[in-house]
């Protein structure tokens, strides 16, 4: 296993690879052609609270959900309100365990390729760009009652150019089936 992610690395090798072919073969007509995946989903034993506004209608027993949530939340950007990407993470902090939401400062920066003169770009314009995402069902994985990752298709939609695809390495965790899912790695590739 690899001890950045804790996936086999021959099984992450075939993941990029997947990932890849996924880049490229949405590139002609958009990039999130990737089915939604339902994959450890809400279960009866779980009696999770609702997480707080405004993530009150997401699932806490799914991990889909919170995956969802979380990536459109870290991918989502208003340059006109934010000093920079990494207000897009905190905002998702609440989806986040609290090791990996501890590392918003250097995290929240880099996990997608918008340079500082792009953002400084959008923020003059008042341009908001909004992300799309889709989880994948290639190889991943086995699901467990606190385990769960999977790769993920982003796209990030800036209204003044081209579409910028994302495939995301994204794992779940929790203690116990009993209670919800939160975030705990997230790695981009453009």
């Amino acid at each position: 296993m690899t001890p950045a992610t804790g996936w086999p690395t021959t099984r992450r090798a075939m993941i990029a690879g997947s990932a890849w072919v996924l880049l490229a073969a949405a590139g002609a007509g958009g990039c999130s052609r990737v089915s939604a995946s339902d994959g450890a989903s809400s279960g009866t034993h779980c009696l999770a609270a609702p997480f707080a506004e405004p993530f009150n209608t997401i699932d806490p027993c799914s991990a889909p959900h919170v995956a969802i949530a979380v990536l459109q939340t870290v991918f989502t950007y208003h340059p006109g309100e934010q000093a920079d990407q990494r207000a897009s993470f905190r905002a998702a902090m609440p989806l986040m365990d609290d090791d990996f939401a501890a590392h918003w400062d250097t995290t929240g920066a880099v996990l997608a390729p918008i340079t500082r003169t792009q953002w400084q770009q959008w923020s003059r314009l008042g341009i908001d760009v909004t992300a799309t995402a889709r989880l994948g069902d290639d190889d991943h994985p086995l699901d467990g009652d606190t385990t769960f990752a999977r790769v993920a298709a982003v796209d990030l939609h800036p209204p003044d150019g081209p579409q910028l695809c994302l495939a995301v390495y994204i794992r779940a965790t929790r203690p116990s089936s009993a209670v919800g899912w939160h975030i705990s790695a997230l790695e981009a590739r453009t």
